[in-house]
């Protein structure tokens, strides 16, 4: 098996002209001139050149400045995935803003919140989009924003994307390359909300320095596999950002976005545009194994792929591993930027099942107790991070922010891990409650002060159980004295609060539930009930 440290030096100077870019536009800027008529980015029938990206990004990056966009000034956009994700966050971060995503399956009070705490001076959105208003929902709960811009007829006090691009000659070609000068490594680029055991969503605050690092070390040990890809997952989650378009738009790939996760669609873009980089997930190799009319020729012809999201069974891993696909585990979190391991090349499918690989370069992995101290190997404790890649911090957060790192450095993942003899990691469990359902990060507490709303409700404890395709699913336990209620009202109480993906799958009805000697719902007695097949 060959190692990533050695993989990563052997690319050091064929990839020489990226490495020598510290912020996210001098990528832009250095593929404009070195490649400028290769192909960047694909959107229906939309089909950019690196140039062409180049000067969209200028015209979008002119008009923002024009509209009083000031370095640190957060903007954000609501799209799926789609090339206005693409050249708005490219423009944004090219003059010092801070641009955030966010997800078009979020409900009111989820945008009211992350609009709230983010303060965005404008915000970019689709003015409908699957039979929602969106510019007008977000309109509803952003009354303080000053600036909405809409992709499509403009409502409200929203202009309309082509009248917001008017205001970009007001802005001299001196003074937009004055504002990309002036923006150091070190400027926070990017704001990625996600939650903490507190169930309010934190904005982990990603700076250039941090987004270039993971892109361009992946760029040296995913080399040549990074060619093309496609986007079709959230925009405001790290994967989609750093794993997925980053990593392709470090090499000078291209990146084809389309707007959900639908297999035949995939299938077709695939064969269509001779695709070589997957980021997967044991849900999406669930969703392939599921299609016996085609299998895993849904795959294609990838020259990579890479899967993270949790413990992986290696049954679902095999029929993948026998396309003769290169694969690599990997893992990380969203204050890490993505990636910060892998396994090595042409590990076997026992290894990536049951592990996630050796430390990318840069990085320092290390297996903690609570009080920071390092463990031997073979004992379980925190997975603890050191590196570049890491986040700046949360933002408006300091408490938060000094919690979330060891006193040398280390940023704390809240995940339980062991390191082994061979110098591979293994992910064991969370620390904190969070459980991944179909690659998303779902947090208890959030949907138990949602239920915690309703009348009927005494008390709620979710926690997950096991699911076939998505890993990990909620199971809501209600204490109530209302004999009536039922999980399909429960769900009709949660749909207009929280995205579906959050939704319990099943709930459980009592009278009480068990406590600990502190009041606090004991969660383990729980656990245990799960794990005794009650609920069945």
């Amino acid at each position: 098996m060959t190692k990533i440290a050695e993989i990563y030096a052997a690319n050091q100077d064929k990839y020489a002209r990226q490495l020598h870019c510290t912020r996210i536009h001098d990528l832009l800027a250095s593929h404009a001139e070195a490649v400028p008529n290769s192909l960047a980015a694909v959107d229906d029938a939309v089909r950019l050149t690196y140039q062409q990206l180049s000067d969209e990004v200028d015209m979008i990056a002119r008009a923002l400045v024009a509209y009083g966009i000031k370095p640190g000034d957060r903007v954000a956009t609501m799209v799926p995935p789609s090339l206005e994700f693409w050249l708005t966050y490219l423009a944004t971060t090219s003059i010092g803003g801070i641009w955030m995503g966010l997800n078009p399956r979020y409900q009111l009070p989820e945008y009211a919140y992350l609009l709230g705490d983010a303060k965005p001076s404008l915000v970019f959105c689709r003015t409908e989009y699957e039979d929602r208003a969106y510019c007008d929902e977000l309109q509803s709960v952003g009354t303080e924003i000053k600036h909405f811009v809409s992709f499509g007829k403009p409502t409200g006090r929203a202009v309309a994307f082509e009248t917001f691009l008017e205001k970009a000659k007001d802005t001299s070609d001196d003074e937009l390359a004055s504002r990309r000068v002036a923006v150091d490594a070190e400027d926070i680029a990017v704001i990625v909300y996600t939650s903490g055991t507190t169930g309010k969503p934190k904005g982990a605050m990603l700076s250039h320095r941090a987004i270039m690092s993971a892109a361009l070390c992946n760029l040296c040990w995913m080399s040549d596999g990074l060619e093309s890809t496609i986007s079709v997952a959230p925009i405001n989650h790290v994967g989609a950002l750093n794993n997925v378009c980053m990593n392709v738009f470090a090499y000078g790939g291209r990146i084809i976005f389309y707007h959900r996760v639908d297999l035949e669609a995939i299938t077709q873009i695939t064969n269509d545009e001779k695709l070589t980089y997957m980021v997967g997930s044991p849900t999406s190799f669930a969703m392939f194994s599921s299609q016996p009319d085609k299998g895993m020729d849904r795959l294609g012809h990838y020259k990579l792929i890479v899967f993270g999201g949790g413990a992986t069974a290696e049954a679902l891993l095999k029929p993948v591993f026998d396309t003769g696909v290169a694969m690599f585990n990997v893992y990380g979190q969203t204050e890490t930027c993505g990636i910060v391991t892998a396994t090595d090349a042409g590990a076997s499918t026992q290894i990536m099942a049951e592990t996630f690989g050796k430390p990318l370069p840069g990085a320092r992995l290390r297996i903690a107790d609570a009080e920071g101290n390092a463990l031997p190997i073979g004992e379980t404790g925190e997975i603890q991070v050191h590196g570049p890649y890491c986040m700046s911090g949360y933002f408006g957060r300091p408490e938060a922010t000094a919690e979330a790192f060891t006193s040398d450095g280390y940023l704390r993942t809240g995940d339980l891990g062991v390191e082994h003899l061979d110098g591979n990691f293994s992910f064991v469990g969370r620390l904190k409650e969070m459980y991944k359902s179909g690659g998303y990060n779902i947090y208890p507490v959030e949907i138990e002060l949602a239920l915690a709303e309703h009348p009927s409700v005494g008390m709620a404890a979710v926690l997950s159980v096991p699911h076939p395709v998505f890993q990990e699913v909620g199971h809501a336990f209600i204490a109530t004295d209302d004999p009536s209620l039922d999980a399909e009202t429960l769900r009709d109480f949660l749909r207009p609060m929280l995205a579906n993906y959050k939704i319990p799958k099943s709930f459980s009805f009592e009278p009480e539930l068990p406590y600990l000697p502190n009041m606090k719902v004991d969660k383990q007695a729980l656990k245990r009930r799960i794990e005794q097949g009650v609920p069945a």
